[in-house]
């Protein structure tokens, strides 16, 4: 049975992250991207839902010209 979890930066709905296999210290999560700003990320596997978020953030903020966690848009 797969998991997944929405993924949203800044109450941006930029994703979602779904469980891919086991790895050494439990499932892995795979991202979907659903927002093309983050496509680059779309297919990437992360060790958890929060770490997906944070790189969605990192994209998003490099992409947008602002610093992660910027309230503005």
């Amino acid at each position: 049975m797969h998991n997944s979890r929405p993924i949203e930066v800044q109450g941006r709905f930029v994703g979602v992250a779904v469980t891919h296999a086991a790895g050494a210290f439990g499932p892995l999560w795979r991202f979907v991207a659903t927002d093309p700003v983050v496509e680059d990320l779309d297919g990437a596997t992360f060790p958890s839902p929060s770490e997906a978020q944070r790189v969605a953030g990192l994209v998003l903020a490099r992409n947008s010209g602002q610093p992660a966690g910027d309230a503005r848009r």
